[in-house]
């Protein structure tokens, strides 16, 4: 599938009778969509989109122009990566992905949440690194601990058990890019081993999933991306190898 991302003036590609996934490639919200399709082993096709110049009819399937959006009947769509995901578990439940105890779920919903200072604290390393505070590093610290503590209270490989689930997949796009915050001169987000044993272990076990390393980055590859689109650049098509990437369907005049 085509890494190039798609934008204003572009034709919508024809409807291949799959299940077909909006995205963009650096966005760690649609990686979790793919995560969870990749896991399941879904088929489907997906669509990357130029958060800058959308394409006008992304807006068909989500009403906001955000990602990721799923299309999962021709013409109509399910938008956020929550709400795809859970659709997406219930709906093929052949590879369940979510605990059967309902205090398990809880706690992995309660987990997610615990991490969204640490998430907050990336995007302004990353995109607007003068508003940083050591307040806000503190805050991503905390998550990690967090997150290293429930990892040793579970004792399992993943923290859905023996094999990884969602609760895995919804964090992993993070922790994913978090390693690329070093390369950029963040040293303080640092994911010391000698701090964060469990986790580090966790990072490297997660890495080795066919579902992510099918579709995971390097942190040099991140890297690489946040970098132009903190200059207001941001390079989509960094990995497009394409032998014509500026060859996308034009919209026909009326």
């Amino acid at each position: 599938m085509s890494e190039k991302h798609l934008q204003t003036g572009d034709e919508l590609p024809a409807f291949g009778g799959k299940l077909r996934l909006f995205a963009m490639r650096f966005c760690p919200y649609a990686e979790r969509s793919i995560l969870v399709l990749n896991a399941k082993k879904i088929p489907y096709d997906h669509v990357f989109i130029n958060l800058d110049q959308k394409p006008e009819w992304i807006f068909n399937f989500s009403p906001k122009g955000t990602v990721p959006a799923l299309e999962y009947e021709q013409g109509k769509g399910i938008f956020d990566s929550n709400i795809i995901n859970y659709y997406l578990d219930e709906k093929y439940p052949e590879v369940p992905l979510q605990p059967t105890d309902p205090l398990r779920k809880a706690q992995d919903k309660m987990l997610v949440e615990q991490l969204t200072g640490a998430q907050s604290a990336y995007y302004t390393a990353a995109f607007n690194s003068p508003a940083l505070t050591p307040s806000m590093v503190e805050t991503y610290h905390k998550g990690l601990e967090v997150l290293q503590k429930e990892l040793e209270v579970r004792k399992t490989k993943f923290l859905h058990g023996d094999e990884p689930g969602l609760v895995d997949y919804t964090i992993w796009p993070f922790l994913e890019r978090f390693q690329a915050l070093p390369l950029l001169g963040k040293e303080e987000f640092a994911i010391d081993k000698t701090k964060y044993d469990a986790l580090t272990k966790y990072i490297e076990e997660m890495k080795n999933v066919p579902a992510v390393k099918s579709y995971c980055l390097a942190p040099e590859t991140h890297a690489k991306y946040i970098e132009s689109r903190a200059k207001g650049n941001p390079d989509y098509n960094m990995l497009d190898t394409s032998a014509v990437c500026c060859m996308r369907p034009r919209k026909k005049k009326e």
